[in-house]
């Protein structure tokens, strides 16, 4: 089946893109975080087994690529906030590296709830609970790191930018999973949900 390699290489590709997309300046420079997104619309629409293989992937690059090699603890709030060059959901500041594992392989499991939804087509519900774990990621980020600073300060900054991060990725959201469902009929791939059991078929 090729339906599972495909969106491994789309996932893939979306780290590429992600080096391309800027900031928003007016929103405290919030930007898309598209890895994470595509990952929770992916997570609706593969099994159990590759959705923790997908959360392992996801949250190796994610760390590799944004985590920073310190010793000691996140700064002050204001530079993490930074000023457009990075912030607490880009850099991890202070992160022990493979948290996003844990943090994708969660909400992953999470998401794997609404897999008949995805398979008649039906994006709303889907499209609102991919927001809901964009937020939850990024505030999980967040908790992680003040605890590890030793306070916990919800500048009105750090609301804007998550507010705005979450409404970017339910923007997004469809788009991927317009993409992810055509993709499966194209590969003839089928989600037969059946309470706890999953199976699949090529017909």
């Amino acid at each position: 089946m090729i339906f599972h390699p495909v969106v491994v290489i789309l996932l893939l590709l979306t780290f590429v893109v992600q080096e391309f997309i800027p900031g928003i300046e007016i929103a405290q420079f919030a930007t898309l975080f598209l890895p994470p997104v595509f990952f929770f619309t992916a997570s609706v629409a593969v099994p159990f087994p590759i959705m923790l293989m997908l959360a392992f992937g996801t949250g190796f690059l994610w760390d590799a690529r944004h985590l920073q090699a310190l010793s000691h603890a996140v700064g002050d709030a204001a530079e993490l906030l930074g000023d457009g060059g990075g912030s607490e959901f880009t850099t991890g500041l202070g992160m022990p590296f493979g948290i996003s594992i844990v943090f994708f392989a969660f909400l992953g499991t999470m998401l794997q709830g609404i897999r008949p939804l995805f398979k008649r087509g039906r994006l709303e519900f889907p499209v609102v609970m991919v927001g809901l774990a964009t937020f939850s990621w990024m505030l999980m980020q967040y908790i992680v790191i003040s605890f590890l600073r030793g306070s916990l300060d919800f500048d009105p900054m750090l609301w804007t930018k998550m507010i705005t991060g979450t409404l970017l990725s339910m923007l997004a959201a469809p788009l991927l999973f317009l993409l992810l469902y055509s993709l499966a009929r194209l590969s003839s791939y089928e989600i037969k949900y059946e309470g706890l059991r999953y199976r699949f078929d090529g017909r």
